[in-house]
């Protein structure tokens, strides 16, 4: 995992950004539509390991790309998943709910495959990358 979450494409995902703290990856099986993960650049296992400053930052970075993920895709509610059990990696997973998803259903990430054409992929990146780089400046 540490070797390749900033890598442009590795073989679950392809990289939207880099940011002070993290690298937000946008997986490529869409089975939640908006679906994106945002890695600790650094390698450590748990929140609290982090010094308050870098957990502030990455946090902030978090609420960042939930908000541009926002902006992007709509949601009624959003989800901030740390799961790190196959992944020992601090990772946030953020993923926009939309109405007509039932609230009582488990996400479950490998519940199925959902892959787009290249050319929507290239547009989502584009989309996310500007609604998050309008996140930072603003």
């Amino acid at each position: 995992m540490c070797r390749d979450i900033s890598l442009e494409e590795n073989e679950l995902s392809y990289l939207v950004t880099e940011m002070e703290t993290s690298y937000v990856r946008l997986p490529k099986n869409q089975h939640y539509h908006g679906w994106v993960i945002v890695f600790l650049k650094r390698h450590a296992s748990e929140l609290y390991e982090l010094k308050d400053k870098e957990r502030d930052e990455y946090m902030k970075e978090v609420s960042r790309v939930a908000e541009a993920v926002n902006d992007v895709f709509g949601a009624v509610k959003m989800h901030y998943l740390s799961f790190g059990s196959l992944c020992p990696h601090l990772h946030f997973h953020v993923i926009p709910r939309q109405i007509e998803d039932d609230p009582h259903h488990a996400i479950k990430m490998d519940e199925a495959e959902r892959f787009l054409s290249e050319e929507e992929y290239a547009n989502i990146l584009e989309r996310l990358r500007e609604a998050i780089n309008m996140k930072r400046d603003g």
